[in-house]
């Protein structure tokens, strides 16, 4: 059984900001060097997104926190 864990944290903008920043640059980073490893290029391009977010559960934390701090500075779509 999976137990999920909410978060609650109040951060001042500029500290959101910055934060949200490195999380993208460090997701980017991830994403750019497992994307064409051996082990997913032979998976379809428009699966080989989520393969990678279920082998790393960090890029899949990363995607959840920076859609959040989106959402909180109002950038979502």
């Amino acid at each position: 059984m999976e137990i999920n864990v909410a978060i609650t944290a109040k951060l001042p903008r500029e500290q959101a900001e910055v934060l949200l920043k490195t999380l993208r640059t460090q997701y980017s980073a991830q994403f750019n060097e497992y994307w064409y490893d051996d082990r997913f290029r032979l998976i379809p391009e428009g699966l080989r997104h989520g393969s990678l977010l279920a082998a790393f559960p960090i890029m899949a934390a990363q995607k959840r926190l920076i859609g959040a701090l989106k959402h909180s500075l109002g950038e979502a779509k």
